[in-house]
């Protein structure tokens, strides 16, 4: 911190980050944002060097190769939908949202049998924690699960954050979708499952051992860990990559684990047993 003075030289550099628009990153928390820039600031003698390397990190939590909805778009068509009163209309125009991100259209062509497999080991969950989340809410109406079931989203784009909220109203689900750094303010409400979807690794590349801290905080049954088996590119083979890097994970927090394989993801539900 001495190198930037004083703690307003920091929060300057912040909202300088925050409000860059090559960077795209209006919509990111600011917390992720001060806690990049905090860390880099351990290991860089000049504070330019922490600045460029913290927007390099950054660059990588936000993503964009992933891809996104235009959200006022996707609003439009969803509002369309559920006016039709049609369960499969609506379960359509999801799917089309869906596949504007990477992560979730990867999923779309067995997400008939993907929330079923899940549930069959960790039983139809009442409460549901979904960390860094994405467009996964989206999917709820594949999940044969009741609009009481009580549904905790958390992200870091508040543009996706607004439209997830705009999303549960519409489907009539008790839910909330939160703008969140989980692994700067940990979740700390109860729930049967939790959902961390392709995201362990990229917790990893921005701190490591990030997601062994994480799940030591969450209090919740079972967490659902899902890693691909691919890559972007559509090129296999990281399999042993990722059974690695969890097995390491799960020998640190010494929890039950089952895993299975479910089209090119693979899947642990960790028995975490803090609810």
């Amino acid at each position: 911190m001495s190198r930037l003075g004083k703690k307003n030289d920091l929060e300057e550099v912040v909202t300088l980050i925050a409000n860059s628009p090559k960077y795209r990153i209006r919509d990111i928390c600011e917390d992720t944002i001060r806690d990049l820039l905090q860390e880099e600031l351990k290991h860089h003698k000049r504070l330019k060097d922490a600045v460029k390397s913290a927007r390099k990190k950054l660059h990588e939590i936000v993503a964009p190769y992933l891809g996104d909805p235009n959200y006022a778009w996707a609003l439009q068509v969803l509002e369309e939908s559920f006016s039709t009163r049609l369960v499969e209309e609506t379960r359509k125009v999801c799917a089309q949202i869906m596949s504007m991100h990477a992560s979730t259209r990867e999923r779309l062509p067995h997400l008939g049998s993907f929330y079923s497999q899940i549930f069959e080991l960790t039983g139809k969950p009442s409460e549901i924690i979904d960390l860094a989340c994405g467009l996964n809410p989206l999917s709820f109406l594949w999940m044969d699960l009741p609009c009481k079931t009580s549904y905790r989203a958390y992200d870091l784009n508040h543009s996706r954050v607004k439209f997830l909220n705009q999303y549960f109203a519409l489907q009539g689900v008790n839910g909330v979708a939160v703008w969140q750094d989980i692994l700067v303010q940990k979740p700390q409400e109860p729930a049967d499952v939790a959902f961390i979807f392709k995201e362990a690794y990229r917790f990893e590349k921005r701190k490591r051992g990030s997601t062994l801290a994480l799940m030591q905080s969450l209090k919740v049954k079972y967490a659902v860990i899902s890693l691909p088996l691919r890559n972007l590119s559509g090129k296999g083979g990281i399999g042993k990559y990722q059974r690695r890097f969890l097995d390491r994970l799960f020998k640190y927090g010494n929890w039950p684990t089952r895993e299975m394989e479910i089209s090119d993801e693979l899947i642990f539900c960790v028995d975490v047993g803090q609810c």
